[in-house]
């Protein structure tokens, strides 16, 4: 395995790692995947060439590394131990993937750790309590593994100062067709495939569909799902443009597939929220070359909207001086 690491302007780094077979790209701004290539097929959405001004004005969170809170809290409210908290509201009137003051929106340290057949890189930053309104400091440690088996590992570690909210992910966003065409074609596949419905507000309900039981199969294709005249399924389609939804799948495993590629999935979160990038054209600008559902996130989190709905026993409550993990694994395999 070979590394490199090449430095652009407004503090951007990217760090180039190679195997025989493929190749992926990270960067120290908001500890981004935004290239992986496996025989010469580039599958994430990102933009390596002009990283240096892409990444710091898109406003998708192509490839970053999501927290304080991934998804949305309603009205950005939420109250932890009987004390009202008010977060920024920058997905109105909801909170969205940590605010502006995110992790998806900073530059973090980060240490490379080479050896035979992986490299790690350990990426780490502090979350304050005065940047994001969340109670408590906490500091967070992101660390990627990519191995010579074409497996990305990203492990979660985190500590607070007081009791607050840890619902971190990744929104890489995959495409694993040679032509870039859209994602419509790939294949959702799980023992269970249970989707989260979305009220009029966005927000999660917890009576799920359950698709396979719907469609008799457990391997659904997006198209199907997209041109579904079942009422459940059309109504929630169209109310996003595609796919925004949570999901609960067996054992924490979802394989995601075309033709060419199976994306095999594996995480210890208790959800994770498909999303089939229903409106790229809300960024006007010249390096928005993206239509609808020119991808998919897979991001493995705990349920939006959580703490409104669970209160203290939400899975994204972290107590004080008490350490978080989570660990997700993205194997891509040639078919």
């Amino acid at each position: 395995m070979h590394v490199i690491i090449e430095q652009q302007t407004n503090g951007i780094e990217l760090i180039k790692i190679s195997t025989k077979q493929g190749k992926i790209v990270f960067t120290n701004y908001a500890a981004s995947i935004i290239s992986w290539q496996v025989d010469d097929n580039n599958i994430v959405l990102g933009n390596a060439v002009e990283a240096d001004e892409f990444y710091p004005t898109h406003p998708f969170f192509f490839g970053a590394a999501i927290g304080r809170y991934a998804g949305r809290i309603a009205d950005g409210q939420f109250t932890i131990n009987g004390r009202a908290y008010q977060v920024e509201q920058n997905d109105t009137p909801h909170h969205l993937h940590g605010g502006c003051n995110g992790m998806w929106q900073r530059l973090f340290d980060y240490e490379v750790v080479e050896g035979d057949d992986q490299v790690q890189v350990v990426f780490t930053t502090q979350m304050c309590s005065a940047e994001d309104d969340f109670p408590g400091n906490m500091d967070v440690k992101v660390v990627y593994t990519y191995d010579v088996t074409n497996t990305w590992t990203i492990e979660y570690f985190a500590e607070a100062t007081a009791d607050t909210l840890f619902n971190p992910t990744n929104h890489v966003y995959f495409n694993l067709n040679r032509d870039n065409k859209v994602v419509d074609n790939h294949q959702i596949m799980s023992d269970k495939l249970q989707m989260f419905p979305l009220d009029e507000s966005g927000m999660p309900e917890l009576e799920t569909i359950d698709l396979v039981e719907m469609f008799g199969t457990k391997a659904v294709t997006l198209d199907t799902l997209f041109t579904s005249t079942e009422p459940d399924i059309a109504q929630q389609i169209a109310k996003v443009g595609g796919l925004d939804h949570p999901f609960e799948v067996a054992e924490g495993k979802l394989i995601v597939s075309n033709r060419d590629y199976e994306l095999h999935v594996t995480t210890d979160m208790p959800q994770m929220v498909l999303y089939t990038f229903n409106t790229p054209g809300d960024w006007e600008h010249q390096m928005n070359i993206y239509k609808p559902h020119s991808g998919i996130t897979i991001e493995t989190q705990s349920l939006p909207n959580d703490i409104n709905i669970f209160g203290d026993k939400a899975a994204s409550i972290l107590r004080a001086n008490t350490p978080f993990y989570s660990k997700t694994t993205y194997q891509l395999k040639v078919k």
